[in-house]
C-alpha cells in the first residue's frame, strides 16, 4: 500500500477518498482504527483512509487517537501520509490541526510538511495565505458562525501558528506560478530559515500537479481533499497503482436521510426537499427533554418508511447559539450525536439499508450506529461526496451510505444521493 490518510472526521474522510477514486486509487475508508489488519481487506488497495472523529474532542484526545491510526497505517505498509483536515481549516485557536501535526512530524521524525487546505472544486482557495469561499474571506463565508469551530480570520498562516510550537512560512502563488523547481527551492529555503510548515497557496486545480510535484518526497502532507488530485497521477507514472477496480452493488432496500448540519448549503437542500418529501424536525428541546423521542421518531418513519423520509436537528445558527447556551454546548451536542447513533442503529434493524448524513458529526454517529468498519469508494454525487458501500454491519445487512459535509452539494443534493444510491 503507498498511501496512509488520517481524516479528523467521516465526512472528510470520504472527501479525500473520493478524490483518490476517481484520480485512479483503489481506496478503502475504515471508521476508526481496525483492531487488527488481519480485519481490515488490505488486498488490492493503493489507499487506506482511516476516518475519525478528532476535529473537536479535546486536543489530548485527537493527539492519541491521530497517533494510533499513524501507527497502524505504519504497520499495514504505507509510505507516505495525509493528515486531513476540512478545506476551511475548521479549528479554533488552540487546535486541533497544529497539536496533531506537531505530534504527527515527531512520531515520524520528519523536519517539514505542507498545510494545503485548498479544494477549489468545493469553492475553496488560497490567495497569500487567505482563505476564500466561494469568493469571499473565510471569516465572512459564514463559517464565522460555525457552532464549534468559528473561523474568525481568514489568515490561515496566523491563524495555524496560534496553534503550533513550530515557525509557519508561505509557499505563496508566484512560488507556484514559476513551476516544481520553484517551490522546492522555497522548501530547502524555509527549512534553512527554520520554519516546519508551510501554508500552501491554491487558486485552482492546475495548482495541485505542480504542488504535489513539489512535495512528493515530503513523508508527510497536511491538508484538505484537493492534494488527492495531484497525488495519484505521480504514483501512476511510477508505476505504484494496482489494475483493480471495485464497483459498488446495487441496493433495493428503503432509504433515509439524516442531517444534523446547520450549514446554509444544507439548510438550504432541506428546505428544496421538504417541498415533495415527509420531514420531521428535531428540536433542541426534544433532545434534551422527550425521553420517548426514539420511538416517536421510529413511529412517524414507519409511517413513511417507502418514502425516503429526512430526519433533522439542523437550525439557524443563531437559535442553535441560543439553545447551547441553555443546555451547555457540549451536552447538546452529546445528545444530538446519540439521537442520531441509535436512531441509525434501529432503522438499520428495520428496514433500511440506504442512509444519506448531512454533517461532520452526525455522520460519525451514524456510522457508528450501523456498526460499519470498511466503506468502498463508489460513484462521486457532488465535488467531494461519493457514494460509499459497506458488505458488513452490525446485522450483517449490506448498507449503501453517502456523507455530506455541511457546506457540500448543489441544492438537489439529496435526491440526487437517493438517485445514485439507489442504482
Amino acid at each position: 500500500m503507498i498511501l496512509g490518510i488520517i481524516g479528523d472526521d467521516f465526512t472528510g474522510s470520504s472527501d479525500i477518498a473520493n478524490n483518490l477514486k476517481k484520480n485512479g486509487m483503489q481506496v478503502s475508508m475504515y471508521a476508526g482504527i481496525p483492531s487488527s489488519n488481519k480485519e481490515a481487506l488490505l488486498t488490492n488497495i493503493d489507499a487506506a483512509v482511516i476516518a475519525l472523529k478528532t476535529r473537536t474532542i479535546p486536543i489530548k484526545e485527537a493527539v492519541s487517537e491521530s497517533l494510533k491510526a499513524l501507527e497502524w497505517l505504519k504497520k499495514a505498509g504505507c509510505r507516505q501520509f495525509i493528515f486531513k483536515y476540512c478545506s476551511t481549516f475548521d479549528s479554533t485557536k488552540e487546535g486541533n490541526i497544529g497539536p496533531v501535526t506537531d505530534a504527527l512530524i515527531e512520531e515520524l521524525n520528519v523536519d517539514f510538511t505542507i498545510a494545503c487546505p485548498s479544494f477549489p472544486d468545493a469553492g475553496r482557495t488560497v490567495f497569500y495565505g487567505h482563505m476564500f469561499v466561494n469568493g469571499k474571506p473565510l471569516n465572512e463565508s459564514g463559517m464565522e458562525k460555525h457552532p464549534l469551530t468559528p473561523m474568525t480570520d481568514h489568515n490561515l498562516v496566523r491563524w495555524l501558528d496560534y496553534q503550533t510550537k513550530h515557525n509557519v512560512g508561505l509557499i505563496d502563488c508566484e512560488t507556484i506560478g514559476k513551476g516544481v523547481k520553484s517551490v522546492k527551492e522555497k522548501i530547502k529555503n524555509l527549512k534553512i530559515e527554520g520554519y516546519k510548515y508551510a501554508i500552501v497557496d491554491t487558486i485552482n486545480n492546475d495548482n495541485f500537479e505542480v504542488i504535489c510535484n513539489g512535495v512528493k518526497d515530503l513523508q508527510l502532507l497536511t491538508g484538505g481533499s484537493g492534494i488527492a488530485l495531484g497525488l495519484p497521477k505521480i504514483y501512476k507514472k511510477e508505476g505504484l497503482l494496482s489494475d483493480k477496480d471495485y464497483q459498488i452493488p446495487k441496493n433495493k432496500t428503503n432509504a433515509v436521510i439524516l442531517s444534523g448540519s446547520c450549514s446554509s448549503a444544507t439548510l438550504n437542500q432541506i428546505e428544496v426537499y421538504k417541498k415533495d418529501n415527509p420531514s420531521y424536525f428535531i428540536s433542541a428541546d426534544e433532545v434534551i427533554n422527550n425521553e420517548k423521542l426514539i420511538e416517536d421518531v421510529m413511529k412517524w418513519i414507519k409511517n413513511n418508511e417507502t418514502l425516503s423520509p429526512i430526519i433533522y436537528s439542523s437550525a439557524d445558527p443563531k437559535i442553535v447559539k441560543e439553545k447551547q447556551t441553555q443546555y451547555g454546548q457540549e451536552i447538546l451536542a452529546n445528545k444530538i450525536e446519540s439521537f442520531f447513533e441509535k436512531l441509525s442503529n434501529k432503522l438499520l434493524n428495520y428496514t433500511f439499508g440506504i442512509f444519506i448524513s448531512a454533517g461532520g458529526e452526525t455522520s460519525g454517529a451514524v456510522v457508528n450506529g450501523l456498526g460499519l468498519q470498511e466503506l468502498k469508494i463508489g460513484q462521486e454525487i457532488a465535488h467531494g461526496v461519493p457514494a460509499l458501500w459497506s458488505p458488513d454491519s452490525k446485522c450483517r445487512k449490506p448498507v449503501s451510505i453517502t456523507l455530506k459535509s455541511g457546506n457540500f452539494g448543489q441544492a438537489d443534493f439529496f435526491k440526487k444521493a437517493l438517485q445514485i444510491l439507489k442504482e
